[in-house]
């Protein structure tokens, strides 16, 4: 005779009874193999959903929350998850869809509105990824695990940098770079090994070599390479596993810090499945950082009426679109790209104004025959033009080379650039 299994025998079942909810029915009298539909409380989230005593025992079935199945709003949709990602959830073009009423792992494909404007579709997986609008995106996109590894450094260096950006780099950047201990981080995706891509790395790391700082390559494959481009490279095939990022994070926190008894002592705690939220909020807050957020002073200078609906928050700092600006000291409205702006590039009028009080003397042309100042120019270039004297044989005048340019005598007014 074959002995009955019932459900009161199963500790871990019997764990998560709602004995409330189900006060009609006697577990000691329910078998395992029972379709009796009863409730349950997760005994890790405490969420209460009904399911069958078969489907729990038998198919091993557990809480629909704690596995992502449900949503429930506040706990683990995507505007609770992915504040700042659920900002750019396209909001006409969804339908009853909403942050509210998604997980941050659904394979459903909606409609996004980037910062600029873009819509596009994608996959919610797809963009708590990494995904970004791929108008915008022309350049690389920040990995999950180049920025889980900054989100740890981070913690151990508070100076830490992401994509660091120096004058003897020229136009290249380092993904990550620790100022204090002059140690720099690269994150080589699967493509990375191209020739030209080599060719390139090997330039960065002989710059890097001159200023002193130590190169690591964090790899997502592992091919030999014929030249060296680090002073130290870890790598796996599958760096996108949780274990196997944990497992390369600790081994670069352990190069970094083979000589520092502080983290010996207190050991960063490194935790993937625990902190990728945190990671991926992070990754979200770092890459959406615009350019007004960067630049507030340069960002005062926005053209107020000729860029249309386009604003300061809408555009990375290092953009390449042409902006209608206002110089803050003169008026004078002009056109540049974002980018110029944040390397540098000002007001062409107050620019060329500086160079000519510079530049400009003021010049007076002179009667040979009495002396007198018979005119005055603001400059050498101004008498050369009004009176049809070549400006070279004015200037030869000025500096007692050569006695008269025209016909006249020239000196430089002693009164010079005063405003």
């Amino acid at each position: 005779m074959v002995k009955k299994l019932y459900i009161v025998d199963d500790a871990s079942l019997m764990n998560e009874w709602d004995y409330e909810a189900n006060q009609i029915f006697d577990p000691s009298k329910l078998t395992r193999a029972s379709n009796k539909n009863v409730s349950w409380i997760c005994s890790k989230c405490r969420y209460t959903w009904k399911a069958k005593i078969s489907n729990r025992s038998v198919l091993e079935r557990g809480c629909p929350l704690c596995a992502n199945r449900v949503v429930v709003e506040g706990v683990n949709d995507l505007g609770t998850t992915h504040q700042l990602l659920a900002n750019e959830w396209h909001p006409t073009k969804n339908g009853d869809l909403t942050p509210k009423n998604v997980t941050h792992g659904s394979g459903k494909k909606v409609l996004w509105l980037c910062p600029l404007g873009h819509d596009y579709p994608a996959t919610i997986l797809h963009r708590t990824s990494g995904t970004n609008c791929p108008i915008c995106n022309s350049g690389r996109q920040t990995s999950f695990a180049e920025q889980a590894t900054f989100f740890y450094i981070k913690k151990l260096y508070p100076d830490a940098i992401s994509r660091y950006k120096s004058s003897f780099l020229g136009r290249m950047e380092l993904d990550i770079f620790i100022p204090s201990i002059r140690y720099a981080i690269e994150y080589d995706g699967e493509a990375w090994h191209k020739k030209d891509t080599i060719k390139r790395e090997q330039l960065k790391y002989s710059k890097c070599q001159e200023k002193g700082i130590k190169l690591i390559r964090l790899r997502e494959k592992f091919p030999e390479l014929g030249s060296i481009v680090a002073d130290y490279q870890f790598g796996t095939n599958k760096l996108y596993e949780p274990k196997n990022l944990e497992h390369i994070i600790k081994e670069i926190l352990r190069r970094i810090n083979f000589s520092n008894t502080w983290l010996t002592k207190c050991p960063i705690d490194v935790n993937i499945e625990r902190d990728k939220y945190k990671i991926q909020n992070y990754r979200f807050t770092l890459e959406n950082e615009s350019f007004l957020d960067k630049f507030p002073q340069i960002a005062e200078e926005w053209h107020p009426t000729k860029n249309g609906n386009l604003k300061p928050g809408m555009f990375k700092p290092r953009s390449d679109h042409k902006i209608w600006w206002k110089c803050f000291s003169c008026g004078y409205s002009y056109e540049s790209t974002i980018g110029h702006r944040t390397y540098g590039t000002g007001c062409p009028k107050c620019a060329i104004e500086k160079v000519t009080k510079v530049k400009r003397k003021q010049v007076n042309m002179i009667d040979p025959n009495t002396g007198e100042v018979v005119s005055k120019f603001i400059s050498i270039s101004d008498a050369s033009r009004k009176m049809k004297i070549n400006s070279s044989n004015i200037s030869m005048v000025c500096k007692g080379q050569k006695a008269k340019a025209g016909g006249y005598c020239w000196s430089y007014d002693k009164i010079v650039n005063k405003k």
